[in-house]
């Protein structure tokens, strides 16, 4: 009985450290382009079924590139069609991103073009990459014809990223596939699962302790 329990505690104890590791591309993306920035992109429920707040990070702070180089415009596909999108908005982003688009992004930013991708570029140039803390987080909301409208297999979501020069000339397509997480459960930290392990293998040496008396 004993044996039972750790075995399960053990099991436990590893489905926590394989949650624990978060969806995140990069920095290399199987192809290299990612340019050694990394992408992470989560979703949250609100209180209409419809509706989901969906964030992005993108952390650039490894970014390969030219040093100068700047993020100028970032495109999500998070459903198969653009009629699986009743309305798209960004609720917030590094400070120089306006509006949201239909449609995904090529060498001049968002292209209009693309079925089921959304996109959200600078009104500048671009941001920063490269430096330390060049780390920005963009969180749309977005509404849906249905809930099961979400791409949420491994990898069924895409990201693209547009980098150009200080000159603002395209100089870098990030364009991968991504898996949509749920963002609404907290992730146990590496530290929190060592000190559950050690509270179950001190339970389990306390009752067969208690066995043997």
């Amino acid at each position: 009985m004993l044996k039972k329990i750790i075995y399960t505690a053990g099991i436990c104890l590893i489905g926590l450290g394989l949650r624990a590791q978060a969806s995140t591309i990069g920095p290399d993306c199987g192809g290299g382009n990612c340019f050694g920035s990394t992408y992470t992109l989560t979703y949250t429920t609100t209180a209409n079924p419809n509706v989901f707040d969906v964030n992005l990070a993108v952390d650039t702070t490894g970014y390969t590139g030219t040093s100068t180089n700047l993020l100028n415009s970032v495109s999500l596909k998070i459903v198969a069609k653009t009629s699986d999108i009743t309305s798209v908005s960004l609720l917030s982003s590094p400070a120089t991103f306006g509006a949201t688009k239909s449609g995904g992004l090529d060498a001049g930013g968002c292209s209009g073009k693309g079925g089921g991708f959304f996109c959200s570029e600078s009104t500048t140039k671009g941001l920063a990459v490269g430096g330390a803390g060049d780390v920005y987080n963009f969180l749309w909301q977005v509404q849906l014809t249905a809930p099961s409208d979400l791409m949420l297999g491994a990898d069924d979501a895409s990201v693209k990223a547009l980098y150009v020069t200080m000159k603002g000339k395209h100089d870098g397509i990030t364009s991968a596939p991504i898996t949509l997480d749920s963002g609404g459960s907290p992730v146990p930290e590496p530290s929190s699962i060592v000190l559950l392990g050690t509270g179950l293998l001190g339970a389990a040496g306390a009752i067969r302790r208690r066995l043997s008396a």
